[in-house]
């Protein structure tokens, strides 16, 4: 059996929920796939955005004791073509 460490800090939660992606004023929707205390992958059906690029993202909880999420995130890798669309990872710079 081969041997693996986890190098992540934090865990991701999987997740399926839609979310807000915001980019130079053009709104996106989105899937949120995963989400950790530092980052997200979600999927856009369209618009491959470069790494680097500065997204402002919603989530809205659909339950009243969870707050909903609101990030300013930066794509942080090469977008991944995946089920008709793109999957794109996040990370972080500020939540709101």
């Amino acid at each position: 059996m081969l041997a693996y460490e986890e190098n992540r800090n934090f865990y991701r939660m999987l997740i399926n929920s839609q979310c807000k992606v915001i980019v130079d004023g053009e709104v996106l929707f989105g899937t949120c796939k995963d989400l950790s205390a530092t980052g997200m992958a979600f999927h856009l059906s369209s618009n491959p955005l470069s790494l680097g690029t500065i997204v402002d993202i919603e989530i809205d909880s659909q339950n009243r004791e969870i707050p909903s999420l609101s990030a300013t995130a930066e794509v942080a890798r090469e977008p991944l073509v995946q089920e008709g669309g793109y999957l794109i990872g996040v990370k972080f710079n500020k939540m709101n």
